[in-house]
């Protein structure tokens, strides 16, 4: 399923840019692309694989955001960095510096 945000970029295209920048990190991240599915991208935690995240991009009032699992925004594609910051954040466990 092709999906591509107003200007014609995949959604692949801001997927891989995120997963770059997670991998800096230190995090495992790769892009899956399903039939009949929007691509998402799986992030893990290396050092607590119990902690992985799938997020997605989609539009809401005329910009592509990043999408956590539940439904709720990450933040726009634009801010990579940021969403990547958050995303780590949020896969780091309770007491490790983050």
């Amino acid at each position: 399923m092709a999906v591509t945000d107003d200007t014609g970029i995949p959604a692949t295209v801001h997927l891989t840019r995120l997963t770059e920048r997670l991998k800096e990190d230190g995090l495992h991240a790769r892009v899956r692309v399903a039939s009949r599915r929007p691509p998402e991208l799986i992030v893990v935690n290396p050092d607590a694989p119990a902690l992985s995240e799938i997020v997605y991009t989609a539009p809401q009032e005329g910009t592509w955001w990043y999408w956590w699992s539940w439904h709720e925004k990450i933040g726009p594609v634009a801010e990579a960095d940021v969403v990547a910051r958050k995303i780590h954040h949020v896969l780091t466990p309770t007491g490790r510096s983050r």
